[in-house]
């Protein structure tokens, strides 16, 4: 799997990390790795709200968007990351920066592997929340 990273912003992020993250918890749920490639655009408030806007209809910023389009693809997923929202959520949920953009990176790696979420909770929801926090738990905060 080749991860493609791209920092349009001037806040400085550990892409080693990243990196890191996202293969260990592609191998842990897939027991292999893609050959595709996954690219992840870390940008600021202004570009996701207009992503945001264009596809979902939404006028506002979001802390990540995922584009899924199948392991099997050369290209299989996109995932853009507000690197202003992640910023204002750390905080909020006690976490560095570091360890909030992991979290949100660790969230859209599931979104890519099929896992979604809704508003309102269900199974599949719980599922996902709870890889979620397994992955943090095992990949940023224990190491």
């Amino acid at each position: 799997m080749e991860i493609l990273l791209q920092n349009k912003t001037e806040k400085p992020v550990n892409e080693k990390k990243i990196s890191e993250v996202v293969s260990s918890v592609v191998t842990e749920e897939l027991k292999t790795v893609p050959k595709g490639m996954l690219n992840i655009v870390l940008t600021d408030d202004d570009e996701i709200m207009h992503i945001n806007k264009l596809y979902r209809g939404k006028n506002h910023p979001t802390d990540i968007l995922t584009f899924e389009y199948g392991l099997e693809q050369d290209v299989f997923g996109d995932m853009m990351i507000s690197l202003d929202t992640i910023e204002r959520q750390a905080s909020e949920f006690n976490n560095s920066f570091e360890e909030e953009l992991l979290y949100i990176v660790i969230h859209g790696v599931l979104h890519l592997l099929g896992f979604q979420h809704r508003e309102t909770h269900d199974t599949c929801s719980e599922d996902m929340m709870v890889k979620q926090a397994e992955y943090f738990k095992k990949f940023v905060k224990e190491r």
